[in-house]
Formats: C-alpha cells, structure tokens, sequence
C-alpha cells in the first residue's frame, strides 16, 4: 500500500466510510508499520487530529464497555515479573498522548468529552484498580461503582462512587476534586483516602492516609459550616439516623494497612513464605488454597507497591487469581 492509498484510506476512516474489509486492511498495515514515523505524513494537520481523537476514543471505548462485567484476563508474562513497569512505562506514553491530544481539541470537543460518562461496575470478587484522567487512581472494592467523564471540566473534577473504593488524587491547587456519594460530598486537592458508602447502608465513612479531605452532608439545606476539615490518621463517619457527622481525631489505620506503599523482594522463596510477609505487612489475612501453589518458587521485585497491586503481580506471574471473603484474600489456581 503507498503512501496515497493509505492517506486516502485513513480519511475514509476519519469519516466513517470505510468498509469492514478496509477496516481489517489497516489494521493489517498497523500491525506491520506502527513503528514507522511517517506514516500520516501525507494527511493534513486537521485529519492527523481527527485521526488522533478518533483512535483515542476509540480505546476508551473499548477499555470502559459497562454492559460487559467481566474484565480482561492480564495475559501472564513472558520475563518475569517486570510487567508493572512495563505497564507503568506504557501509561505514561499514553498520558503524554492524551496531553497533546487534549490540547489540539477544540473547545467545543473538549466540552463533548466532559460530558460523557463512564460508569463502572466491579462484579468481580477482587480488587479492580481505575486511572482516571488526570492520572488519580481509584481502586474499587467488589461491588463498588464510579461513574466519571471522558474529561474532568476545567473548574473541577467531579465523580460519583457507592461501595467502598480507595482513591490516591493527583494534586491540582486549581481543580478540587470532589466525589459525590450517596450520603456525603468529599472534597480532596491531591492525597489517599478510603470512602465507603453504599446505597442500602444507613452510615457511610472517610478515613485518610496521607494530605487533606473535607466532607460535608448531602443535601439542599447544607450549610458552610457542616463541612468538616481531616488530615491524616483522621477519619469522619456519617450516622443517618441522626443526620450527624462523627469525627475521630486518632483513627484506627489498621483497615486501611493494605493501601499502603512497602518495598519488598523475595529471591527462591516459596508462594506460603511471601504470602506470610504480606499478611504481616498489611495487616491482613491471605489464604493460599492449593498447597501446590503455596509451593511454587519466584522471585519478586515488589517496590513501590500496595497490597492490591502486589496481588496483580501475582496474578499475572503464577497464573492465580483471588478474591475477597469477608475480608479475608483467597488465593486459588486459575481455572
């Protein structure tokens, strides 16, 4: 294919006009020349961009599918354990992208994308971890939900969560970030903190790790006053029989010990010997099933790592998986 029919095929595309054969024609010629610089050379500035909004689109389509609950499998490693950085390295490239992208859309696009919403759901039994588009993390508890734009407005980045999720916010002076859950409002500028609120419970609490959160009661009639100010080892709980927010200056940290960040590594050690590190670590109790696994030797470079994305590591490195059992981690072979 020269460059002429290619040009002329990627502004069918542009426009919707190509056939399903043409479809799977590109993405042929991509598989083939993704490395290759010049390969929209002969587009001009406004199609490259066209192009470029439509690709991204299309991932966040194909990455956020709510009527669908199953999430991919992570396809285990070929080397190792370093996936995470790989991963890390790959997000990175991919924000970066965003950035340019973000700033060649128009205004009008850019209000389009903050307009639509993505909700989603963990099904699962385990821990599902979110990038946001600002690059905060949200990790989801099963049966936790959060809906969120495309793109954060300007003035403010702005979700909705029920269940229980733990957030690590991006710090922007600029643009608060505020979740709204069914019986409170959280405001962050930039820390790590866990909310759990669910739709069907009469209470809901925030208890913070690390920087600075307020959180206020829903409703028309809220006053200024009724917000109320947590820093770290802090937490608030909101009782709705009485309407009331408790705060707790000295909190109890130990439920929230698996969000925090460890440096670890294992060299020829068994998955039983790792396991009772973590367990150790972060304060929690994890069950391997199958005594073949528990017998299994890996190396591990855990750095800069919390307990769910430990569990990922694993998953992807040993072929297992997990899940939550009144908070309990069991680990079982894949089946």
């Amino acid at each position: 294919m020269n460059n002429l029919q290619l040009s002329k095929l990627l502004e069918n595309y542009i426009n919707g006009n190509c056939t399903p054969e043409e479809v799977s024609m590109l993405n042929h010629w991509y598989d083939q020349y993704q490395d290759s610089p010049n390969f929209v050379q002969d587009l001009s500035e406004e199609n490259q961009n066209l192009l470029k909004n439509k690709i991204f689109l299309s991932i966040v389509a194909s990455t956020d599918q709510t009527d669908n609950p199953d999430l991919p499998e992570i396809p285990r490693p070929k080397i190792g354990i370093w996936w995470l950085k790989y991963a890390a390295a790959i997000l990175l490239i991919v924000s970066v992208t965003f950035f340019f992208l973000n700033k060649s859309l128009p205004w009008n696009k850019k209000e389009q994308l903050s307009s639509q919403q993505i909700h989603l759901v963990n099904k699962t039994g385990f821990i599902i971890k979110k990038i946001l588009p600002d690059q905060s993390v949200v990790y989801l508890n099963p049966q936790a939900s959060l809906t969120y734009p495309v793109e954060f407005k300007k003035a403010s980045r702005e979700v909705i969560m029920e269940g229980e999720c733990f957030f690590e916010i991006t710090k922007n002076p600029n643009q608060p970030f505020i979740i709204n859950s069914n019986h409170i409002i959280t405001k962050v500028w930039g820390t790590s903190f866990r909310i759990s609120d669910s739709k069907d419970g009469s209470s809901a609490n925030v208890i913070v790790v690390t920087g600075k959160v307020s959180v206020s009661k829903k409703g028309a009639n809220r006053k200024s006053d009724d917000e109320v100010f947590l820093l770290p080892k802090e937490s608030i709980v909101f009782k709705g029989n009485k309407n009331l927010l408790y705060k707790e200056k000295h909190a109890d940290m130990s439920s929230v010990a698996i969000w925090n960040h460890v440096d670890l590594s294992f060299s020829d050690k068994n998955l039983s010997e790792i396991v009772k590190v973590l367990s150790s670590e972060f304060n929690t109790v994890i069950k391997v099933q199958d005594e073949e696994l528990n017998k299994v030797v890996m190396n591990a470079d855990l750095t800069d790592l919390n307990l769910p994305d430990v569990l990922e590591v694993l998953k992807a490195s040993l072929n297992l998986e997990y899940h939550i059992d009144n908070d309990i981690i069991v680990v079982t072979k894949k089946n």
